[in-house]
């Protein structure tokens, strides 16, 4: 009987749009050769109401909770449920029981997490074999975002234990997945997921190549905004020094003369002359400070820009690295269960040799693999019997031309 692959990871914001990119197929991967995207069209999303941004909805299922403190930037935002089992398993249906697999898989996580946090229910039929990525804010049942209250040891045992039991209460011939034993390495460890991890490394690494872009953009800004400062600070010192002259002058200038029946018309032209000199000076030394308020405004903008870029750069790089490392322990470990997969089978065919059941195993071999490319086959001619249906409603929607009409 076939194991139930069942593996749960934690995603911080900053993995979101690398996990959306993988999930939705939103570019091309040259680091999973797997994907054949030909096949693509037949992935399918079973969440209701899934969403073309995962960032948004779990934002917005975040301001739902009303939480009195702030999220933390390092907070766990999403949780993730890979799906599956050997390709074995999955060339014993057909495409409709492939769904229904997944569909009461769905249905069982969806009540385990609650329906409200749901964001994605992903179907993979473009890689060798089929799987499902279950994605949900993790929300507890007191409101808290908080993923380590959710998947303690005791509720994930649980998890891996009811899982299956109800997927053979469903009619499907599955059981547990092996337990991890204490040190041992990463349960369920397959290629997939060593894939998937070069791919949120690729795309984190593009994503600190923009915001890298953008720091150099915000230097140039700086860089041009303090030349532009320095200037206006020699037009400033310009501007109080005729200001300071222009006060002097009027300071210590000649007083008005005494106003009497025969010069006061002459008075009165000095008195405005003199008003109006004043005032210009002090337009002037508001137009001074203006410009230098605003000045020194825009400059912490920047600056304040500038260590914002900054911060998101290095937690960037932090996370690319903390993934390299990850998956550098990874594929040592890939390549160890490899070597041992390896000796297991050359056993096995050493064991079949001496046991003189060697014509019987290769007829069994030719057996089963015609078994696979009638599945192949079958599955082959469901999707396309599916793009068929998909296509006749917009052919339906094409208006039709009357006739005689003739086309320019």
């Amino acid at each position: 009987m076939s194991l139930l692959v069942l593996h749960m990871d934690k995603f911080k914001k900053d993995a979101i749009r690398g996990i959306q990119s993988h999930n939705r197929r939103e570019r091309e991967s040259h680091s999973n050769p797997d994907i054949d995207y030909s096949r693509s069209v037949g992935n399918y999303d079973l969440c209701d109401n899934s969403s073309s941004s995962y960032a948004e909805t779990i934002q917005n299922r975040i301001d739902d909770l009303l939480m009195v403190k702030a999220v933390r930037k390092d907070a766990v935002h999403m949780c993730g449920l890979v799906v599956s089992s050997d390709k074995e398993f999955f060339d014993k249906l057909n495409a409709d029981e492939t769904r229904r697999f997944f569909e009461e898989a769905t249905a069982y996580l969806t009540d385990f997490v609650g329906k409200e946090n749901v964001i994605s229910a992903m179907v993979h039929m473009d890689e060798k074999t089929p799987h499902m990525h279950f994605l949900h804010v993790p929300v507890t049942s007191d409101g808290r975002l908080c993923a380590k209250d959710i998947y303690t040891k005791t509720a994930l045992r649980k998890l891996q234990d009811e899982l299956p039991k109800h997927l053979q209460k469903c009619g499907f011939r599955i059981e547990r997945g092996v337990e991890q034993q204490k040190g041992s390495a990463k349960k369920h460890l397959d290629t997939r997921e060593f894939k998937q991890q070069q791919e949120m490394i690729a795309a984190m690494r593009q994503d600190a190549a923009r915001l890298e872009a953008i720091l150099f953009d915000l230097q140039k800004q700086i860089e041009l905004a303090e030349a532009q400062q320095t200037s206006l600070e020699e037009e400033n010192e310009s501007r109080k020094k005729a200001i300071s002259e222009a006060e002097a002058k009027l300071k210590n200038g000649p007083k008005l003369p005494a106003v009497n029946f025969f010069n006061f018309k002459e008075v009165l032209v000095h008195a405005q002359e003199k008003l109006n000199a004043y005032q210009q000076a002090l337009s002037d030394k508001e137009e001074v400070a203006r410009e230098r308020d605003m000045r020194k405004q825009q400059a912490q903008n920047l600056l304040y820009e500038r260590d914002r870029a900054h911060e998101a750069v290095r937690m960037a790089q932090s996370r690319i690295l903390a993934l390299e490392s990850e998956n550098k322990d990874l594929k040592a470990h890939m390549a160890r269960e490899k070597d041992k997969a390896n000796l297991k089978l050359t056993d096995m065919q050493e064991f079949i040799q001496l046991s003189g059941n060697y014509i019987r195993f290769q007829e069994f071999q030719l057996q089963r693999e015609g078994e696979r490319k009638m599945n192949a086959r079958n599955r082959e001619q469901a999707r396309l019997a599916a793009e068929r249906e998909r296509q006749i409603p917009q052919e339906a929607e094409k208006p039709n031309r009357p006739r005689g009409m003739r086309m320019r």
